[in-house]
């Protein structure tokens, strides 16, 4: 039974990243993560009276999650803002060698050496995605080599290049060239947040199974819905000391998809607890199936957002899934 919940989780949290990136377009990051598990909260207290008869021990492991948790997606959606949700969300495929990894050394899983070609095909893969993303980003046909051409053309007297047309045209060139420079750097801060990210989501991950060896269901969502947000109105309080000002604005409010963030969260996490406590559970298996999260907000979300080259991050996507089936068979 646990394949079918992780699968499920899968599906649920593929459609929550999709639509997390959805909220933070018309608010800010913190306001909709606040707000969002503030709501999730809600929908989990009437665990209360179970969750009090958790020993105290539990309850700081559960603490500590939520901070990790809370820097993870705030990493995370800050990545989102600045590059496509088609690009990142494979690079998620790194939480699969983590997960290999920790399975191995935590909790004493069997290795195989074709689990080391399966790591061995996602690393391959992230390389060559990056590097056929990072051409298509940047806009081409205007560089350095541009002024040659067009200084070249001018002292062979060509009449199309006059000295007003050269001099618009280099201007051009410089003020393309800063404006593509700036935009790469957008995209390798987003990259490089998102990998933290992925590696806090992971940690998280193994907690989850440490957890829940002590505590139910009821009192790991109660208790982790309760820090969490309470740990995000804290950031977003220190944000507007910070600024001086209010930085929620009344439209926030009516942001219809921070309502509808607590409940994939809740039903999905539901799945994926009740995944890890089955007897039978296999930790990297876990990990593999929560996989279709990066299929589902690839395709969902390039299609939503209208992200380019959707076509040919699917084909990688298929490459990095077939190394992340050898890691965990």
């Amino acid at each position: 039974m646990w394949i079918l919940f992780a699968t499920l989780y899968g599906v649920f949290s593929g459609f929550y990243a999709v639509y997390k990136k959805k909220a933070v377009e018309k608010s800010s990051t913190l306001f909709v993560l606040a707000l969002s598990s503030s709501i999730g909260f809600l929908l989990v207290s009437w665990c209360a009276g179970e969750a009090f008869s958790t020993g105290l021990t539990d309850v700081l492991f559960v603490l500590l999650k939520s901070v990790v948790v809370s820097l993870a997606w705030l990493t995370g959606l800050i990545a989102f803002k600045y590059y496509y949700i088609s690009s990142l969300q494979p690079i998620s495929s790194i939480r699969v060698i983590l997960s290999f990894v920790a399975s191995v050394l935590i909790f004493n899983e069997k290795v195989y050496w074709w689990q080391f070609i399966g790591v061995g095909i996602i690393f391959i893969t992230l390389i060559f995605l990056n590097l056929y993303d990072k051409k298509s980003y940047i806009t081409q046909g205007v560089n350095s080599n541009s002024k040659k051409r067009y200084i070249t053309a001018y002292l062979k007297g060509e009449s199309k290049y006059s000295c007003y047309n050269l001099k618009a045209d280099i201007s051009k060139s410089f003020y393309i060239a800063i404006k593509e420079k700036h935009k790469l750097n957008k995209r390798v801060l987003a990259i490089a947040l998102f990998v933290v990210s992925c590696v806090l989501h992971e940690v998280s991950g193994i907690m989850d199974k440490l957890i829940l060896n002590n505590v139910e269901i009821n009192q790991m969502q109660f208790w982790f819905m309760l820090f969490v947000s309470m740990i995000l109105w804290i950031y977003l309080l220190g944000e507007c000391l910070i600024k001086k000002k209010n930085v929620i604005k009344k439209s926030d409010w009516k942001n219809i998809f921070i309502y509808i963030l607590p409940l994939f969260l809740i039903v999905g996490d539901r799945f994926l607890f009740t995944a890890l406590r089955q007897p039978d559970v296999v930790v990297s298996g876990v990990s593999m199936l929560k996989q279709l999260a990066t299929v589902v907000s690839v395709i969902y979300g390039g299609i939503l957002f209208k992200e380019p080259k959707l076509k040919y991050k699917i084909i990688y996507l298929a490459i990095i899934l077939c190394g992340i089936v050898l890691v965990v068979i």
